[in-house]
């Protein structure tokens, strides 16, 4: 099976990608989200982290059989004079791989405190990226692309997974 993770600038953020990407303002506009969406049906199954104000734009772009999930935040930036605080990002998710009665359930939700110092807004905590590859039902067998790596700790994440299954850590 082959499965994908993308962490695309949010929808109105890519100003804070500039100095990583020379085109990053290109995911300023919803007509990149909603290449990238329709890049996807490449796979069989996919995790797609947005802002919670651009939900109601790019989840409409969506097949019909995703599902949207949340990464809620205990510890996250509080900015003045906004109240209520975005304490969670929802994650929109398709074709996870079908589950045996005995597997353990899977939350569509995961709380993990945001990372801090590592040198890339938005980056992604090991307890979210261990939680997308659940989410998905990814396997040591399959294929998991991290098509946006930023710090690169979903991927990371997977392949020490494969290590660890295979018992062959160095």
């Amino acid at each position: 099976m082959k499965y994908a993770y993308a962490d695309p600038p949010y929808l109105g953020c890519g100003k804070l990608y500039k100095q990583h990407h020379s085109e990053a303002m290109i995911w300023d506009t919803p007509e990149a989200h909603r290449k990238l969406i329709e890049s996807l049906a490449a796979y069989d199954g996919w995790a797609l982290s947005l802002s919670t104000p651009s939900l109601k734009t790019i989840l409409p772009m969506c097949p019909a059989d995703c599902r949207v999930a949340a990464w809620v935040k205990p510890f996250a930036v509080f900015r003045p004079n906004v109240n209520p605080a975005y304490a969670w990002e929802p994650v929109i998710f398709r074709g996870s791989a079908k589950r045996a009665r005995f597997d353990p359930t899977i939350r569509d939700w995961v709380s993990a405190s945001i990372t801090l110092k590592k040198g890339l807004v938005g980056a992604k905590p090991l307890g979210f990226a261990e939680w997308i590859l659940r989410l998905l039902g990814v396997t040591p067998w399959d294929e998991f692309v991290d098509l946006f790596p930023g710090t690169g700790i979903v991927g990371k994440t997977f392949e020490e997974e494969k290590k660890l299954f295979r018992g062959d850590l160095v």
